[in-house]
C-alpha cells in the first residue's frame, strides 16, 4: 500500500469535489427562500420509502423491469459504501477494517458476502442498462456520451473491485503469499467461502503467474480509487448529480399538499410591481427548493411519456423545460451570487436612498433574458394542464407545476401576455362570478323545482352542497346537480346552497396566473362562507373542492370539503341509500386529475361502480395515479388546442378500444371534455359518458 499516494489523491479529489458542491451551494443559497424543515418524521419516512425504497421505480408496474434494474445499482452502491472505506483505510493500513467487521463475529462474513454478490448484481445491471440504451432504446430515454461513460465506470469499479479480491485469493492459495491481509475464523471459515463471485474473477485471471497477478491486484486497487474519485466529481457536473441531490430533494418534498402551495401574492405591495416580482419572471425568483429540483433532474424522461400535453405532440417537455432553466441558472451565477449579497445588505437597512442604490444595482444584476419568451417558448409554458402526471411519476419528486403557475401569474400580471382567448371567461368572472358569463341570477335555476333551501333562508344545516359553475350554468352539468341533490335528499341529509350568493372559487383564475381575480374571487366567497359559520362542504367538481380545501386555507377559509363520491360513498356504507346491482352494460371510469392525483381519491368511485356494475367494471389501461388528463385542468377548458391532437379524443380512443358500454366519472370537466370526445368519435350513443352522481341516483332502490 502507499500512505502517500493514497493522501494525494483522497486531498485532491476532495478538494475539488468540496469547491464544486460549495459552488452548487451557493447558487441554491442565492434563490428565494423556502421553507422545508417542518415534520422531520414525516420527511424521514418519505425519504425511506421513496428514496432508499425506490417506490416510485419498482413500484411502477409499467417499467418494473427497469425500475428493479436501477433500484439494485442504488442499492449496490449504498452497501458498496462499506466497501469503499475500507479500501481507503488498506491504502494506509494493510488489513484496515472498520469496528464491528474485524472477522470476528458473523456480521464481518454476513457483509462480505452480501457485498459480493451485490458487485455482482451491480455489474449485471450496468451491462443491461447499457444494452437497453444501445439496442432496445427505449423512447423517453436520453441517448448521451455522460450516460454511457458512468455506466462504465460502474462497471469498473465492479470488476476491479471483483479482480482485487480474486488476485488476492490466488496468491493466498496458489502462490503461499502469506504477508496478505485475509479473514479467517475457526467457525466461520475464510472470507473467500462467502465470495462466489470474487472466486468466479479469480478462476479468470489464475495461472498467470506470481508477478502477473501481483501486478494485476496492485492495478486493480489503484483502477477502483482513481475511478470512484473521478466518479465523484463527474456527479456534480451533469445528469448523474442527482446520485447527490435525490435524498436531500425527497427528504425535502413538500408535505401535505402534493407540491408547493402557489403563494399568496401581497397586491398592495407597490414594490412588488415595481421589481416585477409577482409571479416569476427572472431566473433570481425561484426558490432554492426549485433550484434543487433542477438539480436532481435524472433525464429519465418518465414524465414525458405520462404528459399529455407531450403525448398529443404540444410544445411541453419537461426535460427540457427543466434544462432550460437549469441552463439560465447556471448562465447568471455571478450575477445570482452578487444579487444575493446585495439583497444582504437591505436587512435592518432603513436609509431609504440607500435602500433605492442597492435595490438599483439588484435590477442592473437581472437575466438580460425573460424566462418566458427567451427562455421558454409561450406555447410551452400554456400547453400545460397542470395535471400533476408527471411529478406523480418522478422518481425524485420534482414539482413541476408550481413553477408553471409562478410563471404564468408572471405573465398575466406583469406582462399581461396571457391567451387572449381566455379573456372572454376572465370578463365572465369579473362580471357575473362564472367563466360562462351568464347572469349570476340565474345560479340557483337548476334547483326550482327541487326544494332545496338557501343558506340564506335554512343557516342551521349540517352541509353546505357547492354546486359550482358548471353545476348551476352548464346545460349538461345541471343534471349531476340534479342527481346529487335527489341522492342527499333521499338519504335524509340536511343540506342547503348558497344560491345567487355562490361564486366561482377562482381555481381557473389562479391556474392561469390571474392572482388579482382569484383572491377577488376568494376573498367575496370566504366572506360568504364564514358568515354563515360554514364548517363542512360537499362538492361535485374536484376543481371546486381542491381549492376550497387548500387554497382557502391560507386565506382564512378553513373548511371540511368533501368529493361527492366519497359522500356517496359513506352514504351507501352507512346504509342511508341502497342501489339495485344489476346495472346492465360494462363500466369503466375515469380519474380525475383534481380528485385523484391532488387529493388522494381513487377507490371510492370504484367501490360505488362495482356495487351497482357488478362484474361489469373494467379498468382503463392508464388509471388510477396514471390516469390521463381529460384537457381540461390549468385553464385548459377555455383554450382552443390549436397544436397537436386533441386531448380529450386521445383519452376518449382509449375509453372507446375497451369495448364497454358507459364510462363514469366525477368532474364536470371531465363529463365535458371526453363527452366531446365521444361526439368526435361519433359514439356518445353507443359510449354514455356519465356522472357518479347520475348512476347512483338511477340506481337508488
Amino acid at each position: 500500500m502507499n500512505p502517500l499516494l493514497m493522501s494525494l489523491l483522497i486531498i485532491v479529489a476532495l478538494a475539488v469535489f468540496t469547491r464544486t458542491m460549495i459552488g452548487k451551494l451557493k447558487l441554491l443559497a442565492a434563490l428565494e427562500p423556502a421553507d422545508r424543515t417542518n415534520h422531520l418524521i414525516q420527511r424521514l419516512k418519505s425519504l425511506l420509502v421513496l428514496a432508499i425504497g425506490q417506490k416510485r421505480l419498482v413500484g411502477r408496474a409499467k417499467e418494473r423491469s427497469s425500475g428493479i434494474m436501477h433500484a439494485l445499482i442504488f442499492w449496490g452502491f449504498c452497501v458498496l459504501l462499506i466497501r469503499s472505506i475500507t479500501l481507503y483505510g488498506e491504502g494506509f493500513q494493510a488489513g484496515f477494517h472498520l469496528p464491528f467487521l474485524g472477522g470476528d463475529n458473523l456480521i464481518t462474513y454476513l457483509y462480505i458476502g452480501l457485498k459480493d454478490i451485490m458487485e455482482g448484481v451491480v455489474l449485471l445491471m450496468a451491462i443491461w442498462a447499457i444494452y437497453r440504451r444501445a439496442v432496445v432504446k427505449p423512447e423517453r430515454l436520453h441517448n448521451t456520451f455522460e450516460a454511457y461513460l458512468v455506466l462504465v465506470m460502474i462497471g469498473v469499479l465492479m470488476i476491479s473491485d471483483l479482480l482485487y479480491d480474486g488476485t488476492r485469493y490466488n496468491l493466498i492459495h496458489l502462490y503461499n503469499q502469506d504477508s496478505i491481509h485475509f479473514l479467517s475464523h475457526a467457525t466461520y471459515g475464510s472470507e473467500f467461502t462467502w465470495s462466489p463471485v470474487s472466486m468466479v474473477a479469480a478462476n479468470l485471471v489464475a495461472g498467470l503467474g506470481v508477478d502477473a497477478t501481483i501486478a494485476i491486484s496492485m492495478i486493480m486497487f489503484w483502477v477502483h480509487i482513481c475511478t470512484q474519485l473521478t466518479f465523484l466529481n463527474i456527479l456534480p457536473t451533469g445528469k448523474h448529480f442527482h446520485v447527490i441531490t435525490a435524498l436531500p430533494n425527497v427528504f425535502l418534498k413538500s408535505l401535505g399538499y402534493p407540491h408547493e402551495k402557489t403563494k399568496v401574492l401581497d397586491l398592495e405591495d407597490e414594490s412588488a410591481w415595481e421589481d416585477e416580482s409577482l409571479g416569476v419572471n427572472h431566473i433570481h425568483q425561484l426558490n432554492w427548493k426549485q433550484g434543487l429540483d433542477l438539480y436532481t433532474c435524472t433525464e429519465c424522461g418518465r414524465c414525458k411519456e405520462v404528459c399529455p400535453a407531450y403525448m398529443t405532440d404540444k410544445p411541453l417537455s419537461l426535460f427540457d423545460f427543466n434544462e432550460s432553466l437549469k441552463h439560465e441558472l447556471y448562465a447568471n451565477q455571478d450575477n445570482l451570487l452578487k444579487r444575493s449579497k446585495l439583497a444582504a445588505g437591505l436587512v435592518n437597512l432603513t436609509d431609504e436612498d440607500k435602500i433605492a442604490e442597492i435595490k438599483a444595482g439588484m435590477a442592473e444584476l437581472n437575466s438580460e433574458k425573460q424566462l418566458i419568451g427567451d427562455v421558454i417558448a409561450e406555447d410551452t409554458l400554456w400547453a400545460c394542464t397542470t395535471c400533476r402526471a408527471c411529478e406523480e411519476v418522478c422518481p425524485v419528486t420534482i414539482e413541476h407545476v408550481p413553477r408553471i403557475i409562478a410563471m404564468r401569474q408572471g405573465q398575466t400580471l406583469m406582462a399581461e401576455a396571457y391567451p387572449k382567448e381566455l379573456n372572454v371567461a376572465l370578463k365572465g368572472l369579473e362580471r357575473n362570478g362564472n367563466p360562462w358569463g351568464i347572469g349570476y341570477d340565474k345560479r340557483a335555476e337548476w334547483a326550482k323545482d327541487l326544494n332545496i333551501p338557501t343558506m340564506a333562508d335554512s343557516p342551521d344545516v349540517d352541509y353546505l352542497l357547492w354546486v359550482g359553475c358548471a353545476g348551476s350554468f352548464d346545460d349538461r352539468t345541471k343534471k349531476v346537480s340534479v342527481s346529487l341533490a335527489k341522492i342527499l335528499q333521499k338519504a335524509g341529509i340536511k343540506f342547503a346552497i348558497l344560491g345567487v350568493e355562490e361564486k366561482c372559487t377562482g381555481d381557473f383564475a389562479r391556474r392561469v396566473g390571474n392572482e388579482m381575480l382569484f383572491q377577488m374571487m376568494a376573498m367575496e366567497n370566504i366572506e360568504t362562507l364564514n358568515g354563515y359559520n360554514v364548517k363542512k362542504i360537499i362538492a361535485a367538481c374536484p376543481h371546486c373542492l381542491n381549492t376550497l380545501k387548500h387554497d382557502y386555507a391560507s386565506m382564512g377559509g378553513n373548511y371540511e370539503v368533501i368529493h361527492h363520491s366519497a359522500f356517496i360513498h359513506d352514504l351507501i356504507k352507512s346504509g342511508k341509500i341502497q342501489l339495485n346491482p344489476n346495472m346492465q352494460g360494462t363500466i369503466t371510469y375515469h380519474d380525475p386529475c383534481y380528485l385523484g392525483r391532488y387529493n388522494g381519491i381513487y377507490d371510492q368511485p370504484r367501490e360505488i361502480l362495482r356495487s351497482v356494475g357488478g362484474s361489469g367494471f373494467s379498468e382503463l389501461d392508464r388509471h388510477g395515479s396514471e390516469s390521463f388528463c381529460c384537457g381540461a385542468g390549468g385553464g385548459r377548458m377555455w383554450m382552443e388546442e390549436n397544436i397537436g391532437k386533441r386531448i380529450n379524443l386521445e383519452r376518449a380512443e382509449e375509453i372507446a378500444a375497451k369495448g364497454v358500454s358507459s364510462v363514469a366519472v366525477g368532474c364536470p370537466f371531465c363529463l365535458t371534455m371526453i363527452e366531446d370526445g365521444m361526439k368526435e368519435l361519433e359514439k356518445e350513443e353507443s359510449i354514455k359518458t356519465l356522472d357518479i352522481a347520475e348512476i347512483v341516483e338511477k340506481n337508488m332502490v
